[in-house]
């Protein structure tokens, strides 16, 4: 999509960093099977039958998450109304 209203713009800078930064907290917990899961004051133990089941959702829920279907390009260009 292209656009030159600074606020879309923003607004989809803003989703993609949210996104991505969400994304790479999963991927961190995945990544370290070897780590304990703190969930507020709940704290699962590495390799624990939880910690393993947990992990898989989280692989599910990365491979559903995958990349935004869409981007923004600001337009630089003046658009001519008629």
């Amino acid at each position: 999509m292209h656009t030159s209203d600074p606020a879309v713009i923003e607004f989809t800078k803003q989703l993609q960093n949210w996104h991505a930064s969400r994304v790479a907290t999963l991927q961190a917990i995945v990544d370290h099977p070897d780590a304990n899961i703190k969930l507020a004051d709940i704290e699962i133990k590495a390799g624990s039958d939880i910690a393993k089941g947990m992990r898989v959702g989280l692989q599910i829920a990365l491979s559903q998450l995958g990349e935004l279907p869409f981007s923004v390009t600001p337009c630089t260009d003046e658009v001519e109304e008629d």
